[in-house]
């Protein structure tokens, strides 16, 4: 099937579809009218470039298939990943396969902390949510999570359950890192400073939850929140088992004002840290979010424990 451009291929340039956004269009417009939750289903752009060059060995998924049938009427998933017929593109001569996307295009996504919003919202329209994250203090998941569980307060989103977790460090401990900038000691004021801000922010997202389940507003939510000793030298957030984002902590030096002191701290940078986009969609992101997920529960199940408040 490598040789010869398939049937989807051929369609795609007599629609004048072939660019990977003008797809993505055509998809959601397609998988809209098929079933509401799959309007978020499109392939990755290394996904599609797999399709269209014939390197699979077999059919894509049902709802990838359910979905490209609908925006193609008349032609089965098969027919669609089968040779093209000479002259299926207008043209008398076989047609050309799209162009392999370039290295960059296949690597993850980056995203900045405010492009994570979209996607959770995306996350609240499944029936089931589920959130892990891993990270200093859950400050930017509570941001984030705000307008998602207001819509739920609402009936806007209407998921059936909700579970969160959060895996953070236990500020209540001394720390190797942040500490202090001039002999690389822990700073006890810095811990309860930063305590203060998990509590707040860790906690306002177990009262939210909380508060939907009790007003009945979603059938079963959840959070819990574990600690542990490790550095938290990363941010990590899991979603739906299905897309998982990763950023690396810059670490920086200031002087933070704590009552009349100044305290020149080694912190870590996390509001501006740049997340990377692993997806399910393709294998590479498939194992990222698979080994993720283990990673995740390894640290929950072994040296973490419950988080007092």
């Amino acid at each position: 099937m490598a040789d010869q451009s398939i049937l989807l291929t051929s369609l795609l340039r007599q629609r004048h579809w072939q660019t990977y956004a003008v797809f993505c269009r055509e998809y959601d417009k397609a998988a809209k009218r098929v079933a509401p939750d799959l309007k978020n289903t499109r392939p990755s752009r290394a996904q599609l470039h797999r399709w269209l060059t014939g390197e699979l060995k077999s059919l894509p998924y049902a709802d990838h298939c359910r979905v490209l049938e609908a925006m193609f009427p008349g032609h089965t998933a098969e027919a669609l990943f089968s040779p093209a017929p000479n002259g299926t593109a207008g043209h008398g001569h076989e047609t050309p396969p799209l162009p392999a996307p370039r290295i960059s295009e296949a690597l993850p996504a980056v995203v900045p902390p405010i492009g994570l919003r979209p996607h959770l919202e995306r996350a609240f329209e499944q029936d089931h949510v589920s959130i892990d994250f891993a990270g200093f203090s859950g400050e930017t998941l509570q941001g984030v999570l705000q307008e998602p569980l207001d819509k739920i307060r609402y009936r806007q989103l209407s998921p059936k359950s909700l579970a969160i977790r959060l895996l953070l460090p236990d500020t209540t401990k001394p720390m190797t890192l942040p500490c202090k900038a001039d002999d690389l000691t822990d700073d006890p004021d810095f811990r309860a400073r930063a305590t203060t801000i998990t509590r707040r922010h860790a906690t306002a997202i177990l009262d939210s939850v909380n508060e939907l389940a009790t007003r009945g507003a979603i059938e079963k939510a959840t959070t819990q929140i574990r600690v542990h000793q490790a550095a938290p030298l990363f941010k990590l957030y899991i979603i739906n088992d299905h897309d998982a984002f990763f950023g690396f902590y810059p670490i920086q030096r200031y002087e933070l004002q704590i009552g009349d002191e100044t305290h020149g701290i080694y912190d870590l940078m996390g509001k501006d840290a740049a997340i990377f986009h692993h997806s399910a969609d393709n294998d590479t992101g498939r194992e990222y979010v698979k080994q993720s997920r283990l990673w995740f529960e390894s640290m929950w199940n072994t040296v973490s424990r419950e988080f007092k408040g």
